[in-house]
Order: structure tokens, then sequence, then C-alpha cells
């Protein structure tokens, strides 16, 4: 399992926006709205919305191209692979590393000024 730089405590989609509560951490807010078009729009950009399955009825090998709906994606996908996804879009998109830097920058200072 790969070290995370948050963990995600849940999420709901509520109207056009997806809720996500994330634990204390030094990048961002707990609570980050995520609008549906461009966590859509991300998706789209990294081929998620598109699946691929195999089928051997007819007794030749046919490979079909599957594209989801936003809402078939939300409605069929397991939780998993959801939460994984917008962990990966929130990274990206809402991440502000120069909290974190400040945090350390602080702290570096407080230290030097006790010594």
């Amino acid at each position: 399992m790969k070290k995370r730089l948050f963990e995600i405590i849940d999420f709901v989609l509520k109207d056009d926006n997806i809720i996500v509560q994330i634990v204390d951490n030094n990048y961002t807010d707990n609570s980050i709205v995520v609008p549906v078009d461009q966590f859509t729009q991300y998706l789209k950009r990294h081929d998620k919305l598109h699946f691929e399955a195999n089928d051997m009825s007819t007794g030749q090998l046919l490979t079909r191209v599957y594209i989801l709906t936003f809402q078939n994606y939300w409605d069929e996908m397991e939780r998993e692979y959801r939460e994984e996804d917008l962990y990966d879009f929130i990274i990206v998109t809402c991440f502000d590393f120069t909290k974190a830097i400040d945090n350390i920058i602080l702290q570096q200072k407080l230290t030097q000024y006790l010594w």
C-alpha cells in the first residue's frame, strides 16, 4: 500500500458537486467541493470513462469499447475506484504545497529561536 498525503473520510454526490471530507493535513481544507464537470473532464483526460470488454460468444475474439457517462461511472464503479480517482484529482487540482512549506519554515524558525 502506498503512503498517501491524506486520507478521504467520506464523499457524497450532491447536485452538481462532490463533497469530499478528508483528515486534517498540511495541504488543504478538510472539506473539498469538487465540481462534477471538472471531475468529469479529469476522468475523460485520463481515459477513466473508457473500458474494453472481450467477447468470444461468436467464436471470434471481439473487443468492444464502452464509454461511460459520469452518472454511469458514479453508479457502477466500486467505491474504492471512485475514491482513488478523487484522491488523484484532489492532489492535482486542490493541493497547495506552499501551506506545508510555510509550516516547515515556521517550525525551523521556532527551533532556531529556542536554541
